[in-house]
């Protein structure tokens, strides 16, 4: 048995070299061998490198929108400290929030304010991201930070006062009842994403002055992307939610993530051609072994062992192909970036030109990479199979005839 199967396994090796560097044995075979291999490792360092990007547009979408958008926001309760066993919710701090006009400038923006709180933990990245100006302290008089963008679109100066039409809707007769609130500049910040021209931050108990309301609970999550049971387990406990961040930017994430899956489908084929391609070479390779293949059913291998010699052998050039796209697909997605940034030094052309973002973000996940992977080799696997299965069957009829 040993044998036998060591005769199996020194066949499909030499076949498989001969098929890729020999030089005995047809041409076109050994194209049409190379030109899957080549095809295979295409397209799957192309899966792997596009993948990779879409999962850091992906990140750092998540990262800079969601650090600056409430997680979920409750009404004010007795007891606020048993929400921190609610799910994976990790902080909670007073938070308000209100739509507004600037009345400065030309352009007349809708922005969003929101009210924060000095402990609340946004404050320590915002702090991190101020461009001009400071953070407001104790004893700073109705202070507001905006955008840079916003700010240099509107010709503001720090230290002005800046009026600002904040819109309320009367609960009573649901009509717009807009209130001018005057607050002065004191700093601008760039988190590097569209919430830069969107949002303004005041004190939170400077707007619940202004809008006579008492702040909700801003809830912070572990994982932003838990929202919806901790929405579930929240409304179960009997509480109020007033928002949360999947109602206003879910739409948008998901289109991120149907914009991943749509690429993905469209790279795949050429994992799909680079199979069509390995098809035929290795129909070539049995039609061209058929004389070969009688013998050696005459010798005494069975069907069974000479169709194993023909898919170890496509298995082999699939396992090449895959090995050197995985290895390609990881290198090239992690000097990505790189490459990316001498191609603007050189050409002026940038890819992320006009984007919050100073270059190409990349985030390599082992899980879609061995997923690129597994699907690749067996989807190989099931295309060997099944041409191996009805072809090698022909030259044993064919032995029986004569």
């Amino acid at each position: 048995m040993l044998a036998r199967l060591k005769i199996v396994f020194t066949l499909a090796i030499r076949y498989y070299s001969a098929g890729l560097g020999g030089s005995s044995g047809r041409r076109y075979v050994r194209f049409v061998n190379r030109a899957s291999v080549i095809g295979m490792m295409l397209g799957t360092a192309s899966l792997i490198v596009v993948v990779s990007v879409m999962n850091g547009f992906d990140r750092e979408l998540k990262d800079r929108m969601l650090s600056l958008t409430p997680h979920i926001l409750i009404g004010p309760v007795a007891n606020s400290r048993k929400l921190l066993q609610v799910g994976s919710v990790v902080s909670l701090h007073p938070f308000l929030a209100a739509d507004g006009l600037l009345l400065e400038g030309q352009a007349g923006d809708l922005v969003g304010i929101q009210g924060l709180s000095n402990d609340d933990p946004q404050v320590s990245m915002l702090i991190g991201a101020l461009t001009n100006g400071r953070w407001w302290e104790k004893g700073d008089a109705i202070p507001i930070l905006v955008g840079e963008t916003l700010a240099r679109r509107n010709g503001l100066q720090l230290g002005e006062m800046i009026k600002v039409a904040i819109i309320q809707v009367n609960s009573a007769t649901n009509q717009i009842e807009p209130k001018v609130a005057a607050f002065r500049l004191q700093g601008t910040f760039k988190t590097g994403s569209e919430l830069d021209t969107r949002i303004a931050l005041v004190r939170v108990s400077d707007l619940a002055i202004v809008l006579r309301k008492e702040p909700l609970l801003r809830l912070r999550l572990s994982d932003p992307m838990d929202v919806g049971s901790v929405t579930a387990l929240l409304v179960e406990k009997g509480f109020l939610i007033h928002s949360a961040w999947d109602q206003e930017f879910g739409a948008f994430f998901k289109a991120v993530k149907l914009e991943k899956l749509l690429m993905g489908l469209l790279l795949s084929v050429l994992v799909g051609l680079a199979l069509i391609s390995l098809s035929a070479g290795m129909r070539i390779v049995i039609l061209e072994k058929q004389q070969v293949t009688e013998i050696l059913i005459t010798l005494g291998l069975s069907i069974g062992e000479c169709r194993q010699i023909f898919i170890i052998q496509g298995l082999l050039l699939t396992a090449t192909g895959i090995t050197l796209g995985l290895f390609a697909g990881l290198v090239g997605a992690s000097q990505l970036p790189t490459l990316m940034n001498y191609l603007e030094l050189m050409t002026g052309f940038s890819v992320v030109a006009g984007s919050y973002f100073s270059e190409l973000p990349v985030d390599i996940r082992s899980v879609d990479t061995a997923f690129i992977t597994l699907v690749s080799f067996i989807s190989a696997v099931i295309v060997l199979v099944r041409l191996v299965l009805s072809s090698v069957d022909r030259p044993r009829q064919a032995a029986g005839q004569r």
